[in-house]
């Protein structure tokens, strides 16, 4: 499906030449281990994967997801619906009318992590930050801050201590 004649793949690209321009490592549309996620993001060595799609196609964002983490290619998956673009009524608009369309934009944002994926945040202490439904009408500089927030969260959650206490808690008890 392509809004205005504009393909997904372009979408793609056009949003990691913003997150470039907002100061994050990014690619679009790049190949790794013979596939092909959106939008590759390495901060600090960790791997972002943005996932975007059309609205409508959550479980195959969902599937892509699981997907993608299950295969090693990444520690976060951004799942990103482009909700509203205001495009101009152009049949054909330009690059630069895109990239616009996207800084100006709403977006429909979830996220999965190693975390979730397998299971591990029932054994945190604190209650994960992030819910496994998508925020509603974010724009670019809520994506961002919320592509921060989750890289925050996955290298600065102690994953394993909360798992080993309990364990010894079961154990020794």
């Amino acid at each position: 499906m392509a809004l205005s004649g504009i393909r997904e793949e372009n979408l793609n690209i056009m949003l990691a030449e913003l997150l470039v321009e907002a100061g994050l490592r990014a690619l679009g549309e790049v190949i790794i281990k013979r596939k092909k996620p959106d939008v590759l993001v390495d901060l600090s060595g960790i791997r972002i994967l943005i996932e975007g799609k059309y609205p409508g196609h959550r479980k195959e964002l969902r599937r892509q997801a699981i997907q993608r983490i299950d295969e090693g290619m990444c520690d976060i998956v951004v799942m990103v619906e482009y909700a509203k673009l205001p495009l101009p009524s152009l049949l054909y608009p330009t690059q630069k009318e895109v990239k616009e369309a996207l800084r100006n934009g709403r977006f429909n944002v979830g996220f999965m992590t190693f975390v979730e994926r397998i299971g591990l945040e029932k054994w945190l202490l604190e209650r994960r930050r992030y819910k496994s439904e998508f925020y509603e009408n974010i724009d670019f500089s809520e994506l961002l801050a919320h592509i921060l927030s989750v890289y925050d969260y996955v290298i600065r959650e102690d994953v394993l201590n909360p798992i080993v206490a309990k364990l010894e808690e079961t154990v020794y008890s």
